[in-house]
């Protein structure tokens, strides 16, 4: 990877969704030099085909030149940037795998050819699209294409912006999501701009519609047989056996991590007490907001609110405050196994006794109730 200094400035644009929004009206919308900062290879496909239909819907003459980062081709992308005729088409300049490109330009062992190459000065018939596959872009190599260099980063996107983000995604490929539908996209969706937007497209792609229940989810992203640590959850507290370990079956040792689902069992027990003491003696002094704050929902659409608000009315009745208790013991009794034993196949038979016991006492206390 390039060695040069990772500061950058503050992005052009916020991510994929708001370049797409703001791009829109033509080429002369189009930044003339673009870094696309992203590993994922999806989202620069997406903003390389915008560009190429805005050249072809200029109406004129126009080239397209792209550089996959052999030897010869970054002074091959200077000659030929720099030189051009007036009277030339235009052209569309797209570089591939961008920091293996620049990396001569760059770092302790930048050639010659770095001290001198300056790319401020570009033909306007000329645009240039690079693809930059990192998770970052430094101050050094923007210079070099002067100061209106546009570029956006590719990254997770923070739990309080995912709704807006899927909506702002939804709108880009013209679909609608239900409300059962867009909680669990925002749950289950790796939380990038491309990966809303792929499997968006992927959807209308394999359905032939535009409108979308969580039965379509199901079908067409979720109908999996990789284990799925949220399910596995849902099923615990939802005190289903059988579901469980039909979920759980599909662990694989190395590949899945037992941790991340005692993580989110720990999380999803912090909220289950804290609603049982809010229920207990808050329930008719707070007002929904007021609870769905102290719960941490306060980010959440109205429809995962409402549905999460019922899933825990019933979890409180089918959990004691005991069984609370000895969740948090069996949370750390396996954390403490793991981490001496690593996830072994004794630390994943350990665990499932463990649980098959749990499901055993609840159904026990249900019983003499």
């Amino acid at each position: 990877m390039v060695s040069g200094t990772r500061e950058s400035s503050a992005p052009s644009y916020e991510n994929l969704l708001d370049f797409l929004h703001k791009a829109k009206g033509g080429i002369e919308k189009l930044p003339q030099v673009l870094f696309v900062v992203s590993e994922d290879s999806y989202e620069f496909g997406l903003v390389s085909d915008l560009y190429r239909e805005a050249f072809r819907k200029s109406g004129d003459a126009f080239e397209v030149v792209v550089f996959v980062s052999e030897p010869g081709d970054l002074e091959a992308f200077q000659n030929e940037a720099m030189n051009l005729d007036m009277f030339a088409a235009r052209k569309l300049f797209v570089i591939k795998s961008g920091t293996d490109f620049f990396k001569p330009l760059l770092g302790k062992g930048k050639s010659k050819l770095g001290t001198r190459t300056r790319f401020s000065s570009l033909p306007e018939s000329v645009k240039v699209l690079v693809h930059y596959d990192h998770w970052d872009i430094s101050k050094e190599l923007i210079s070099l294409f002067g100061s209106e260099t546009k570029y956006f980063k590719s990254g997770k996107i923070y739990p309080d912006k995912r709704r807006e983000a899927v909506l702002r995604a939804s709108k880009e490929a013209d679909v609608k999501l239900d409300d059962q539908a867009e909680e669990e996209f925002i749950l289950r969706v790796n939380p990038s701009a491309g990966s809303y937007l792929k499997n968006l497209e992927k959807m209308k792609l394999y359905l032939g519609k535009k409108s979308f229940k969580l039965e379509d989810l199901k079908e067409v992203l979720f109908q999996s047989s990789e284990f799925s640590a949220p399910e596995v959850l849902d099923f615990f507290f939802e005190r289903d056996s059988l579901r469980f370990a039909k979920e759980f079956s599909k662990f694989r040792i190395g590949k899945d991590s037992l941790l991340l689902f005692l993580s989110l069992l720990k999380d999803h027990t912090d909220k289950l007490r804290k609603f049982k003491v809010i229920s207990r003696f808050y329930d008719t002094v707070l007002s929904e907001k007021e609870q769905s704050d102290l719960l941490e929902m306060q980010n959440y659409s109205p429809g995962r609110k409402s549905h999460m608000f019922r899933r825990l009315r019933k979890e409180n009745s089918l959990f004691s405050d005991k069984d609370l208790l000895k969740l948090y013991d069996f949370i750390i009794d396996i954390n403490r196994k793991i981490k001496t034993g690593a996830e072994k196949e004794d630390t994943i038979y350990y665990f499932l006794r463990r649980v098959e016991n749990f499901f055993r006492r609840q159904d026990r206390t249900i019983q003499t109730r």
